[in-house]
């Protein structure tokens, strides 16, 4: 009897077991055909949406009539329409000679549309991906509402975040340029590209004077951080800092960035500035002063381009090849100097130059295949 009862609890169990797993299996294919279906719907008007707008764009970009009607846009959406403006505003090289023409079309829509209230709304309602976007878009139509936000926002901890408040405030207030430059000198965490692309959109004269205060009240080992940029500021502005700072500093590293970002100005008046700081025992020095050198060699180097060549650094090796290739017209020269050399590692560095120049000259001769391509496409 006991058995029997013990059976009958179990079957019980059993089949109370089995009916749960059935409604829990028909609920989880429920909730997979609902979740399916709804990402299907999302994704068909995410689709229609950016097609609409993007033509909408498409038309403004190309200066062509646009009508006084526009498709609805849900709260949701708008950060989808404002990536795709941005992504219209960053115009194609092709179209560098329309530029202004193609920012006022676009500027005049976004001023139809109302995009700088949503992207207002978006930054103050957002996370930090969508504030990101809206200060790219509201510093690209220069809407001046947000300068309080941004400044708060340019001291966070996210570096993008922080970064894009500074971009905002720069592409709003040219004046802002000593701000920037002070908390340049404190964001080692601000990526160089995204750095460069901004201060490529400063006006170079002001960036100078600005540039060079800041540089002048660096300490030294914040000056590198600075010294990288400077070749966005005017070339005879920019020559003069680096002077200034190869006439005061004892620190390699600040040497160094100097160098490097006095190489692309240097002419004959910075040869003694070469030849001295290739001379230093710094190997980071050294590297840096062959840069300068190169541009401003004379035939009274060729020693000390020899004892160059013999260096252990591989890169200094190098850098002093490139000097000499440089020196010599020729390369019956060139390939005679290296053959007077006893050691090896100096002759391949200089047959290391010679075969990147060659190499070099044919990639040149090459025809561009992206241009071939567009020519076929064309015809």
């Amino acid at each position: 009897m006991l058995l029997t009862n013990a059976f009958n609890i179990f079957e019980l169990v059993i089949k109370i077991s089995v009916v749960l797993s059935l409604l829990m299996t028909l609920s989880l294919l429920g909730a997979l055909v609902f979740v399916r279906s709804r990402n299907a719907t999302y994704r068909r008007h995410q689709t229609l949406l950016t097609t609409r707008w993007r033509e909408i764009f498409r038309a403004a970009y190309a200066g062509e009539p646009i009508g006084d009607s526009f498709p609805a846009v849900a709260r949701q959406d708008w950060f989808t329409v404002i990536s795709l403006y941005i992504q219209f505003h960053n115009v194609r090289e092709n179209d560098r000679p329309r530029r202004d023409e193609i920012h006022r079309q676009l500027g005049m829509l976004a001023e139809r549309i109302g995009l700088a209230d949503h992207a207002t709304s978006l930054l103050q309602t957002g996370d930090d991906g969508d504030k990101i976007l809206a200060l790219d878009v509201l510093g690209q139509i220069r809407d001046a509402r947000s300068i309080e936000t941004a400044r708060t926002l340019s001291e966070e901890k996210g570096p993008e975040l922080s970064r894009a408040a500074a971009h905002y405030l720069l592409r709003i207030d040219p004046g802002f340029v000593g701000d920037f430059l002070q908390l340049l000198l404190l964001r080692d965490d601000w990526v160089a590209s995204r750095v460069e692309m901004m201060l490529r959109e400063v006006d170079s004269v002001i960036l100078g004077f600005d540039m060079r205060g800041a540089i002048e009240g660096a300490s030294e080992d914040t000056k590198p951080r600075l010294l990288d940029y400077v070749r966005f500021c005017p070339p005879a502005t920019a020559h003069i800092i680096c002077s200034n700072v190869l006439a005061d500093s004892l620190d390699p590293e600040t040497l160094a960035a100097a160098l490097r970002s006095l190489a692309p100005l240097a002419d004959e008046r910075d040869h003694d500035t070469a030849v001295r700081f290739t001379c230093s025992g710094e190997p980071i020095v050294a590297l840096s002063g062959l840069r300068v050198l190169r541009r401003c060699v004379r035939a009274e180097d060729r020693d000390l381009l020899v004892e160059m060549l013999s260096n252990p650094d591989y890169w200094i090796r190098l850098r002093a090849a490139e000097a000499v290739v440089q020196l010599l017209p020729t390369l019956e020269q060139v390939e005679e100097f290296a053959a007077g050399l006893s050691d090896r590692f100096s002759r391949d560095a200089i047959q290391q130059v010679l075969a990147e120049k060659a190499m070099s000259a044919r990639r040149l001769q090459k025809p561009d295949r992206r241009e071939t391509s567009s020519v076929e496409a064309a015809a």
